[in-house]
């Protein structure tokens, strides 16, 4: 079309030219082009088809998915079994670590926008804070199972719709595939089964509360670097659970490890990296007399935000059940984030958070900076 509108101006302009030297008779004549039609220059720049994603801040989010409901996953994160047979965690916008029991960790997956989602797993049964977690999103929350002593009690007090993939009436929304494990690490979802689902339960899927932005998101052009250098951060959840980001200056990412493993995708084998990695502190209390089973606190505290091969010093909050996790820097102003997928970590405040300066000239090339 754009080849055409060129191709008609030139023919036009040639003929105005020609009318301008000679005339129907022969002779010449002249003509007033102070009344001519100017004509406007066709612009080359295409018009983007997608719109911000409010957990992302990234343009990639498809019009149609604007008042979508988020849908939260809880994902299997147990080692190695478990880790060798993760799906979907790339997928999704923000991934959450924090504690489940014994020291271990689970994961939930947050997504706009489900119906992009391939295969996601595996899936394991609700844990309390989780579904705070979730409701900070307006999130419907899935899980394969759930805690009855705690989890049962807290959803029936928040009043959060979540979809137990073991119950009978979710029938459909989950597989189970062959991948050499055990029965309880073979569950699996994906965002087609997610989609159909809730249309046949005729749930609520347009979003009700927290529509605005999840963080206070820059744009791509005016990305933030932090001052203080990180190449590296490794958080100790547990003594068998550490979380460690490095960063890939070509890509400007945080790849994922597991300990010393590099934590990839099942389906991709492509390794797990984030653009922004969040390290909260926070407090974890027993929910069981055994002290097993335990409760990450969503009281808010104290962290770090590293971004960019740096990081930042930050407060974060929560507040009410249906309030999201946001952060400020230090003195309570906003912090500038940079748009792109998030892993955060719910740390135990007691427990260790390295950073590393490999920079030559740094004066200290390992700090821990947990307190």
């Amino acid at each position: 079309m754009k080849k055409s509108v060129l191709k008609i101006t030139a023919i036009t302009l040639c003929l105005i030219m020609l009318a301008f030297v000679t005339g129907c008779n022969g002779k010449e004549i002249e003509i007033d082009m102070s009344s001519a039609a100017s004509i406007a220059p066709v612009s080359s720049e295409p018009k983007s088809q997608f719109i911000i994603n409010p957990l992302t801040g990234k343009e990639t989010l498809d019009p149609a998915a604007k008042n979508n409901r988020p849908v939260a996953i809880m994902i299997n994160n147990l080692k190695p079994t478990a880790q060798e047979v993760q799906t979907g965690l790339d997928q999704a916008d923000i991934v959450y670590e924090a504690y489940a029991e014994g020291g271990i960790t689970r994961l939930l997956a947050v997504f706009k926008d489900i119906s992009k989602a391939d295969t996601i797993g595996t899936i394991r049964s609700a844990r309390y804070s989780y579904i705070d977690l979730a409701m900070g999103h307006d999130a419907v929350y899935i899980h394969a199972g759930i805690n009855s002593s705690h989890a049962t009690p807290h959803v029936k007090e928040t009043g959060i719709d979540n979809i137990n993939l073991l119950g009978g009436k979710f029938n459909g929304m989950s597989f189970r595939e062959s991948n050499g494990k055990a029965l309880e690490h073979t569950l699996y979802t994906s965002g087609e089964k997610i989609v159909n689902g809730l249309k046949k339960l005729g749930w609520r899927t347009e979003l009700k509360y927290n529509t605005e932005n999840w963080q206070n998101f820059v744009t791509d052009d005016t990305e933030v670097t932090p001052t203080d250098k990180c190449d590296s951060v490794s958080v100790t959840m547990s003594s068998g659970y550490v979380s460690t980001f490095e960063f890939d200056s070509a890509t400007k990412t945080y790849k994922k490890f597991s300990g010393s493993s590099t934590h990839k995708d099942y389906k991709s084998g492509k390794q797990l990296e984030f653009k922004n990695v969040l390290v909260l502190k926070t407090s974890v209390t027993a929910l069981s007399s055994d002290g097993y089973i335990v409760k990450t606190g969503l009281d808010g505290g104290s962290g770090y935000y590293v971004t960019n091969g740096g990081y930042t010093n930050i407060k974060w909050s929560k507040g009410s059940t249906k309030n999201p996790i946001k952060i400020t820097l230090e003195d309570g102003s906003v912090c500038p984030y940079n748009p792109g997928n998030t892993w955060v970590c719910l740390v135990n405040q007691k427990n260790s958070v390295t950073i590393k300066d490999n920079s030559p000239v740094s004066s200290t090339v390992s700090a821990t900076v947990s307190k």
